[in-house]
């Protein structure tokens, strides 16, 4: 998985959201003591409490890092000129979700993003959103001629390639079988409409 740490101004703070990512993706969150995440910090359990008043809003705080550097580094692979269409949903997909394919901790923490509702309400759910509106406005700008008609429109192929991923990332052994998978089924898309 990519870097945890999440930039701050606050190195502090960085440093206790870091430390939280790996405590929360190896423990969850009942099981998450404010003590394991200070210890783990290298900080007092008061001065953790300085920064975040409550293990609830530590979570919010970890878990949107996370969600943000992965929006943040799937929209930086649509921008990356270098890359052609495919290319470019390919690792856009694998910047979103392809992190979550390989290691333990990384997941650990897919799980508890998937199940954290009562901590997170609908962040989740509202990140998921704009991934999807993300890929879907960057698939009508990118596609090449041909390949979004009027019965396939670039909706219908991110829902496509989006429930495709979110499946995959649950099933592939590799990350690198997560991104064949996904440059398949581009290419399968692609051809189609040719």
């Amino acid at each position: 998985m990519n870097d945890p740490v999440v930039e701050s101004a606050d190195p502090k703070r960085a440093a206790v959201l870091a430390a939280a990512l790996t405590v929360f993706g190896r423990h969850g969150f009942q099981k998450t003591s404010m003590e394991a995440v200070a210890k783990a910090a290298a900080i007092s359990r008061p001065g953790l409490y300085l920064l975040f008043p409550n293990k609830e809003q530590l979570y919010r705080a970890t878990m949107q890092g996370v969600l943000e550097r992965a929006q943040g580094a799937m929209e930086a692979c649509f921008s990356d000129e270098t890359l052609g269409f495919q290319e470019r949903i390919v690792a856009a997909l694998d910047a979103l979700m392809g992190q979550y394919v390989e290691t333990q901790v990384a997941r650990d923490l897919n799980e508890l993003l998937e199940n954290s509702e009562p901590q997170l309400g609908s962040m989740f759910h509202d990140y998921q959103e704009r991934a999807r509106a993300t890929i879907t406005t960057r698939i009508a700008l990118l596609a090449p001629p041909g390949v979004l008609t009027p019965e396939l429109g670039a909706e219908d192929v991110m829902d496509i390639l989006f429930a495709a991923a979110l499946t995959w990332k649950q099933t592939s052994a590799t990350r690198a079988e997560f991104r064949d998978r996904i440059r398949r089924a581009v290419t399968l898309i692609y051809r189609a409409a040719n």
